[in-house]
């Protein structure tokens, strides 16, 4: 079956050296736009080959992320792993969010991951009433309190340079988060490749201290830490911050490189 994508949402491979890198976008409602200005400076600044993946049910229409699953979201990440390993014998991988969730499952569920970054990923989400969906959703009448679809709308300054997304996403993919969470927090104990942990300082959507908290239980031995001060969570497609922080994630990437 052929995709059809939302001009600016389709996946993006880059050919390069035999580093290959898979960028994993994140579950809000943005798409594979939010990480091509870093995927195109990563490979023209590395040579390393690229591999930014659409989640599925992202970049064709709100309506596709009703059925899916955490398990496709995986299998996306899983497949680009095997993607990148036909020709690199390296694998970094670097996500944004939800990305960074599954960037850090693949640290800890699969083999010969060398290094990891993540930006704005959760250990906790903001949103108090994601906590209670599980028990809200299996009571009938409460059950009619929570609203079909969440607003996940753009600034206005991100719609003029291009912004590829959309406005709502259902609220049905707060169980996915929720079960992602507990599986990180499960595994986060088997990540020991070394790892990048970012978050703004100004996050409006994973709690203040989730960078620190998942820094805090990895085993990785080379981790760093970076809060970004003054930053929110798409701190990658913000003129004051994004720069820096190409800058420093290819800093890192380099630097752990055998």
């Amino acid at each position: 079956m052929i995709i059809q994508y939302l001009e600016g949402a389709e996946p993006l491979f880059i050919k390069g050296s035999n580093t290959g890198c898979l960028l994993l976008h994140g579950a809000g409602g943005g798409t594979s736009w939010d990480l091509k200005e870093f995927a195109q400076t990563l490979h023209s600044e590395t040579g390393a080959t690229i591999w930014l993946p659409a989640l599925k049910g992202f970049g064709t229409r709100p309506e596709d992320l009703y059925e899916v699953t955490l398990s496709d979201w995986v299998n996306d990440a899983q497949e680009g792993i095997q993607k990148l390993k036909q020709d690199c014998d390296q694998i970094f991988v670097v996500g944004h969010s939800m990305g960074g969730l599954l960037a850090l499952l693949m640290a800890a569920e699969q083999e010969n991951i060398n290094a990891i970054v993540t930006w704005a990923a959760p250990f906790n989400i903001r949103y108090r009433q994601l906590k209670l969906l599980p028990i809200i959703s299996k009571i009938p009448l409460l059950k009619r309190v929570i609203p079909e679809k969440f607003p996940t709308p753009a600034p206005e300054e991100l719609r003029q340079i291009g912004w590829v997304g959309y406005d709502w996403i259902p609220s049905s993919l707060g169980m996915i988060i929720l079960e992602g969470l507990k599986r990180m927090k499960q595994s986060l104990t088997n990540v020991t490749c070394p790892a990048f942990i970012i978050q703004g300082t100004e996050d409006e959507g994973v709690s203040d201290d989730s960078a620190r908290k998942i820094y805090n239980t990895i085993s990785s031995v080379t981790k760093d830490l970076w809060y970004v001060e003054g930053a929110h969570h798409p701190l990658m497609n913000d003129d004051t911050y994004k720069d820096e922080l190409f800058t420093r994630t290819i800093a890192f990437l380099e630097k752990v490189q055998r």
